[in-house]
């Protein structure tokens, strides 16, 4: 399996030093980035967003660049048709509907729902925390609470389902 990152759940897990949590739930995979999300990465540290840095150190070594093909540039010139969608994830989804074996993570709600009824495989930070439990990577109600801490604090996102996340945590021990 190949798992493909857009840049809001790059950044989130940027942000709570998060990215070994995803390389322990797909060990066996390999990690892309679209050229378009490093461009927005790039952006955000001309901003002077310093989070940045942590997903440039794993460049190369953990996360690679990867850009589009022909048939995917005029995928992703279609994908302005099904929604509206940022550069990045156009690209995301392009890559998606074209290779193989391919997965998003993404924090989008109208990205994952859009991803979904094209029948790509995508994981938002609840699908991911709630994976990470499954997998005994997340083992304590703790180490749980902490996390959704980071996550809503670090990036100003909302967790919806924390109960579900927390009763699930207590069945798996």
């Amino acid at each position: 399996m190949k798992v493909v990152l857009d840049t809001d759940i790059a950044s989130c897990l940027s942000k709570i030093n998060g990215f070994e949590i995803v390389f322990k739930l797909f060990s066996n995979s390999k990690f892309f980035i679209p050229t378009r999300v490093f461009e927005e990465l790039k952006e955000a540290e001309e901003l002077g967003f310093r989070f940045v840095g942590t997903i440039f150190s794993l460049l190369g070594d953990k996360i690679e660049i990867t850009s589009l093909n022909e048939e995917e540039m005029r995928d992703y010139e279609g994908i302005t048709r099904i929604g509206k969608f940022g550069y990045g994830e156009k690209a995301c989804i392009a890559i998606c509907r074209n290779r193989e074996d391919f997965i998003l993570l993404s924090n989008d709600g109208y990205v994952n729902k859009k991803s979904r009824e094209l029948g790509i495989g995508v994981y938002n930070l609840e699908d991911l925390l709630s994976f990470a439990i499954e997998e005994g990577v997340v083992k304590s109600e703790v180490e749980l609470e902490v996390l959704m801490n980071k996550i809503e604090n670090s990036d100003r996102v909302r967790i919806r389902d924390k109960d579900y996340l927390r009763s699930k945590i207590k069945r798996e021990k």
